[in-house]
């Protein structure tokens, strides 16, 4: 006898009378990748970027109340996921299994879809469009700002850092200078896997901007662990910020010989991607300060849980972005509110940053190098239909009733 299809399943319950029980109860799932033109061609050790892809996500209740997600991916991170595999994921996998669930059970929907694999931290990326929009949603059913929702906003104003390639010494102290300018306070410094000629435009910049902004460098484990010690020598007098993730996501013992030796704090990032991994990191020792994306991490309650397990084995927490849209970037704004464990600097603060545009109607306030929080419940931003359509490759919309029709 064949066995059922898991979509006749999920579906068997759904009814409208079972809905009417649960006003959050998710009637349509959207989703588009979309394709955004950098202002400048983004680079790092690990390539050069023109244009960047991210995943959105819209949810929408019974009771007409909508919920945002993003997935943002720069390069393809350690696990595998791309737009492409995202979008699929959302598509035909996650996506169905969300149709006729009450999306106030935000943890019981987060953990059915972590059983799906026989690896609980699985496809990250693609949850954290999820987590967001399930948070999104709820908060707006509540008519409360998402911060409220994770406890409450500490503060409404973020220093922003701002990253910046170093491909040779004129275009990195004009473009230090200029980004100091702007009121930028911090400045990441993207390395290559020419250690020496990082130190000279380290040097430089250094020299360019003063105390009028501080710096800190990231390879993206692009050197090995004497080149990290070497750079961490030579740098002693720019008094970096910290040295993020000098070498390979899995050296462990690497990571832990740089923090005890070096004179910068050591942050991880690539290292990690999910709270097991801040554990092993906190116990080991590997780094004084762990770097918490929400896109990487499968969104607010796994990052939530990073911070608490940093703060706990008393390590600092950096907040940065993977390069969001508006709603990934309000998204950042509301975590950084809500977790005060979360440094001063926080990674990105609007997409009109480093993008030629949009895709959400509202503009978040960007002012002196500071972001202001979103106001409004949820997230604070809509989706702007015809961004979406000019910058849509792929969409795909499903529904409780074409599911039923199947």
């Amino acid at each position: 006898m064949a066995r059922p299809h898991w979509r006749d399943l999920l579906m068997a319950d759904f009814s409208p009378e079972s809905a009417r029980a649960a006003p959050l109860t998710i009637v349509r799932v959207e989703a588009w990748k979309v394709r955004m033109p950098y202002l400048a061609p983004m680079q790092s050790s690990r390539g050069r970027l023109e244009v960047g892809e991210k995943v959105l996500l819209r949810l929408t209740a019974l009771d007409g109340t909508v919920g945002l997600g993003e997935a943002s991916i720069i390069f393809p991170a350690r696990d595998g996921e791309c737009a492409d595999s995202v979008f699929r994921r959302l598509a035909e996998v996650t996506g169905p299994l969300l149709l006729g669930q009450d999306g106030a059970r935000i943890v019981t929907i987060l953990q059915t879809l972590a059983g799906l694999s026989s690896e609980r931290h699985a496809f990250p990326t693609s949850l954290c469009a999820i987590d967001l929009a399930l948070h999104d949603l709820k908060a707006r059913h509540l008519g409360i700002p998402v911060a409220d929702l994770l406890g409450g906003a500490t503060r409404e104003r973020f220093a922003l850092s701002r990253s910046m390639a170093m491909p040779d010494e004129r275009t990195a102290v004009q473009s230090a200078c200029t980004l100091a300018e702007m009121g930028y306070r911090l400045l990441t410094l993207k390395g290559s896997a020419d250690w020496r000629h990082d130190i000279r435009m380290a040097r430089a910049v250094q020299r360019a901007v003063g105390a009028s902004a501080r710096i800190e460098i990231d390879p993206n484990q692009a050197w090995h662990c004497k080149a990290a010690l070497a750079v961490d020598a030579a740098l002693q007098e720019c008094e970096l910020e910290c040295i993020e993730q000098p070498c390979a996501w899995w050296d462990i013992e690497a990571m832990q010989l740089i923090t005890e030796r070096a004179h910068a704090p050591i942050a991880a990032d690539e290292s990690v991607l999910s709270p097991a991994d801040a554990m092993r990191v906190v116990r080991a020792r590997a780094a004084d300060i762990i770097t918490v994306k929400l896109a990487k991490s499968g969104g607010l309650r796994a990052s939530s849980a990073i911070v608490a397990i940093a703060e706990a084995g008393g390590l600092q927490c950096n907040l940065g972005s993977k390069h969001t849209l508006g709603v990934g970037s309000a998204a950042l704004l509301h975590f950084a509110a809500a977790h005060p464990a979360v440094g001063e600097f926080v990674g990105y603060g609007s997409a009109l940053e480093r993008f030629v545009g949009d895709i959400i109607n509202e503009t978040i306030d960007i002012r002196d190098g500071q972001a202001r929080l979103p106001p409004g419940p949820g997230f604070g931003v809509t989706l702007n239909e015809e961004a979406i359509a000019r910058f849509s490759l792929a969409s795909a919309d499903l529904s409780a009733e074409r599911a039923r029709a199947r």
